[in-house]
């Protein structure tokens, strides 16, 4: 029987001002301490920190409840800002482990926020105050307070290769005051129409540089520290696993059921059907292969889905390599898109190619041959999607007579150095599919100085600047602002999508969860603090013993 160590949350205050009369000083209380392992050479723990020695870790009880997780292996880092880590798998972690202001459904979380609202008055355009929750802390015992707003604002101005940074863009300072740095002022250079969806996944400060310098590899190896209802607690690279433990120091209600979730690099559909039909996996979360829907699809009792996962690779051209916009447009046409997206999936079932582009003249890529100019595909190098793509694209290229070279960097030198300089004519990558306006502005406006992030092709004029301000100002309704920048990345060809990502979902059975029915289909990982095992006799996702 599993024995919860979680504390009963304290009672919430009702008002902001008997918040700040609660919050006498900085520091949270405490739950018992993390559970901390010795570190190994393969392996990264979340405890890979300067912070101070804790406590000795009370002895565990002899059995804790756990299940295994087939996903897409973790290529990269854990930030989920940055677009070199970003991924199902690493945000699905960082729903498990980090703190938001606001949910996806654009709710407060009433765990890390007592209050979030547009004050009367402000030296701003406006100004947001958020009211911390006395209770809410890392898993280290320290605090969640102002600085972590501060960092992640920071990070997001000043990184080459972030992810949607214009409504970050918009704040001209973030204000931390109150007992303990509780209280949190935002003032907003211009109108934001959806400010809700600043200061998500929000990463430990304490742990890191005040001044967001390290926020490219702050999170490379490792979450340092959660406040959600897991913490990581170790990254084995070498044997393709991240292991996730229930974060006993989690201050809200309803902990999560199962105390130990191994994540499991999915690398062949067969191997991933017999840990399915054996009851080693409790669930599925990957991409799919050639014929991983039909092998699964056979194990009895098995549920599956395929769904969108929300992402699209395409190629990005750059507006200041000495393409013109007919160049590009010239390039666009020789693209094969069907053949690109089946070559960047690897497999020919549930491949969900965009619009094929239509051919044309070639007389300004001949000119430029001509001339010596080489063109430059990059990718990057850690992602086998897009790498394939790239490779291939400089093959089509090659063989249409336009000279053409791959460059394989990771993202984040791409954003920062080889497209601003000139020195990458396009670059292949993963992009969120638009669903916000402040995505929609960010592929638009004018890139700051620091590199280019969430316009990686450098487009800047006024017209399209002035045209982002009223997307992220909500002047635009959503269906009109995405027709409105779709238009302008066709026609100065910014963008060439290629592939819509494509995911597929399994259980047999191991897992249910909360506040549903028995058999119902549970959410994803991102879901997997609600997860219950499911009463399965001698499956090896239920309880087991612990050395």
């Amino acid at each position: 029987m599993h024995l919860s160590r979680t504390r009963r949350p304290a009672t919430r205050a009702v008002a902001a001002l008997s918040v700040l009369g609660l919050l006498a000083s900085c520091a949270a209380n405490p739950g018992p301490p993390p559970l901390v392992e010795a570190e190994q050479e393969t392996t990264t723990t979340a405890r890979e920190t300067d912070a101070p020695a804790e406590e000795p870790t009370p002895a565990e009880p002899a059995s804790r409840p756990q299940a295994e997780v087939a996903v897409d292996p973790v290529r990269a880092g854990f930030n989920p800002h940055l677009a070199s880590d970003e991924s199902a798998v690493v945000h699905g972690i960082a729903d498990l482990t980090l703190p938001s202001a606001f949910g996806p459904d654009g709710a407060m979380d009433t765990n890390l926020l007592v209050g979030a609202s547009v004050l009367a008055t402000s030296p701003a355009a406006f100004t947001v105050r958020y009211i911390i929750t006395p209770d809410a802390q890392w898993s280290d015992g320290t605090p969640i307070t102002g600085a972590d707003f501060a960092y992640l604002w920071r990070g997001m101005t000043r990184t080459p290769g972030v992810v949607d940074p214009a409504v970050y863009r918009a704040v001209a300072d973030v204000r931390v005051s109150g007992p303990g740095g509780k209280v949190v002022d935002v003032d907003f250079a211009q109108p934001v129409g959806d400010w809700r969806v600043l200061f998500h996944h929000l990463l430990p400060s304490h742990l890191l540089d005040a001044d967001a310098a390290d926020f490219a590899v702050a999170l490379r190896n490792t979450v340092p520290a959660s406040a959600g209802r897991y913490l990581v607690r170790e990254v084995d690279r070498a044997h393709g696993t991240v292991t996730l433990n229930r974060n006993d120091r989690f201050w809200g209600p309803e902990p999560a059921p199962i105390d130990i979730l191994t994540l499991v690099a999915a690398r062949e559909t067969i191997q991933v059907a017999d840990q399915l039909r054996s009851g080693q996996l409790a669930f599925v979360d990957m991409a799919p292969q050639d014929t991983t829907k039909d092998v699964l699809g056979l194990i009895p009792g098995a549920q599956l889905r395929t769904f969108p996962g929300g992402r699209t690779l395409g190629v990005t051209l750059s507006t200041t390599s000495g393409l013109s916009s007919q160049a590009r447009a010239e390039v666009r046409s020789l693209l094969d898109v069907p053949l690109l997206a089946h070559i960047a999936a690897r497999r020919t079932t549930d491949v969900d190619a965009a619009a094929p582009t239509t051919s044309g003249s070639l007389a300004l890529l001949q000119q430029l041959a001509a001339q010596g100019k080489v063109l430059r595909v990059a990718a990057d190098a850690a992602d086998p999607a897009a790498s394939a793509a790239a490779r291939s694209m400089v093959d089509i290229l090659n063989n249409a007579g336009v000279p053409a070279k791959t460059v394989a960097k990771d993202l984040g030198s791409i954003a920062g150095q080889g497209l601003p300089s000139g020195e990458v004519d396009m670059v292949v990558h993963w992009r969120a599919e638009q669903g916000r306006q402040a995505a929609l502005a960010s592929q638009i406006a004018c890139p700051p100085d620091t590199g280019r992030a969430g316009n990686l092709s450098g487009y800047c004029t006024p017209g399209g600047d002035e045209l982002a301000a009223r997307i992220l100002g909500g002047d635009l309704e959503l269906a009109a602002a995405t027709e409105r920048v779709a238009e302008l990345e066709s026609q100065e060809v910014l963008w060439v999508p290629l592939l819509h990502e494509t995911r597929l979902a399994a259980t047999a059975g191991g897992i249910t969860a909360r506040g549903t029915a028995a058999g119902e289909w549970p959410g994803g990982l991102s879901s997997a603090a609600a997860w219950k095992l499911a009463d399965t006799v001698g499956r090896r996702t239920s309880i087991q013993e612990v050395p």
